[in-house]
């Protein structure tokens, strides 16, 4: 099951954060507090029906950013990033977002393979975004266009 997050998942979210980045790559309590505020420009969704195993967080006005995507180890290789990935996907060609936008480590070969499965592309590298030689890949993609918004406009 895939839902949008809600304050009561906040202990969760940060649980599977802390099950899939080290400590010096995790978000504070306050930031992810602030990504599952309800704000339209904002979504955070988590799979999951009795406890949370994947979380992802998405922000967009006129391109949309995947600012977080992870699943907790023992529910990996499942289908849940792309599941959640594909929602965010809705999410943003919904608003009107003609492009997704993120960074990902360069040595994180799960994450780039399921990004290009999406159509991601690499369009830049950051060095040392994650510290001091871990560089990030920028990747694009450009959304499909949400034909009944389209129709409305």
């Amino acid at each position: 099951m895939i839902r949008t997050a809600n304050p009561t998942d906040l202990d969760a979210i940060i649980a599977v954060e802390q099950a899939s980045f080290d400590s010096s790559h995790q978000w504070s309590r306050t930031s992810w507090a602030e990504e599952i505020s309800p704000v339209c420009h904002r979504l955070t969704l988590v799979t999951g029906d009795e406890e949370v195993t994947g979380v992802a967080t998405f922000h967009g006005f006129d391109v949309a950013d995947l600012d977080r995507i992870m699943v907790r180890p023992v529910a990996r290789r499942q289908g849940l990033a792309a599941e959640l990935l594909s929602r965010g996907f809705e999410w943003a060609s919904s608003r009107g977002c003609r492009t997704m936008m993120l960074e990902v480590r360069r040595d994180n070969d799960p994450a780039i393979s399921l990004y290009r499965r999406f159509g991601f592309e690499t369009i830049s590298q950051r060095s040392n975004y994650y510290g001091s030689g871990v560089d990030a890949l920028v990747m694009s993609v450009d959304l499909p266009v949400n034909t009944t918004e389209e129709n409305h406009v």
